[in-house]
């Protein structure tokens, strides 16, 4: 289902590309933009001892500014869906596992051009997340679980743009590392998890 969205918005997008016509260099200004594609959990769903599924749909909504061509800076907020599973377990009854992650990252762009209006692009950063998880047991209510904690780390990724006047198109993978609880859960996850994001993004600059 995600993965038809982002095919729908890449084939809009490069409808809308064909008629552009070409431009000179991108001067420096304010950017605004938002994406929507969709996240993998890396690793939450390795030790699980339910059937789990790992993808969810993802969005994002940022803002930069460009200096030069080639360089730029960008502030972003993420929401990465859930990771969810659910299944019977062997002391009976069944349990439900959701895991949750969103983030705000701050990147550094640097981007190399391919033609006059395609690039090719790269980001490094930090960022600020947020991880919930929750397991709830039918039968065995006690041991039930509510965690929820906010920790740090680095965020880079790659992909490519195409510029259309103040508007622009990407397609992008970013990758957010060691995010989630720092703790372990009842049902075997992963303490930490990387979390892969493929989206399509619209930007419009003000210039």
């Amino acid at each position: 289902m995600t993965k038809g969205v982002v095919a729908v918005l890449a084939l809009a997008a490069a409808l809308i590309a064909g008629p552009a016509t070409a431009q000179g260099a991108d001067p420096s200004g304010i950017y605004l933009g938002g994406s929507l594609g969709f996240a993998q959990y890396k690793d939450t769903c390795k030790n699980l001892l339910i059937p789990c599924d790992n993808e969810d749909t993802a969005w994002r909504v940022f803002g930069g500014y460009q200096f030069t061509r080639n360089w730029s800076v960008e502030l972003g907020y993420g929401d990465f869906g859930e990771a969810v599973g659910s299944g019977p377990i062997p002391a009976g009854g069944s349990v439900t596992f959701k895991q949750h992650s969103y983030a705000f990252d701050l990147t550094g762009i640097g981007q190399f051009y391919l033609t006059q209006r395609l690039s090719l692009f790269g980001r490094l950063g930090a960022y600020m997340g947020r991880t919930t998880r929750d397991d709830e047991f039918t039968d065995f209510p006690a041991f039930n679980a509510h965690d929820a904690k906010t920790n740090s780390g680095f965020t880079y990724g790659a992909g490519l743009g195409y510029t259309l006047g103040r508007l622009g198109v990407r397609a992008e993978w970013q990758r957010y590392d060691n995010i989630g609880p720092n703790s372990s859960s009842s049902l075997g996850t992963s303490i930490t998890d990387e979390i892969d994001v493929f989206s399509i993004a619209l930007l419009f600059r003000f210039f």
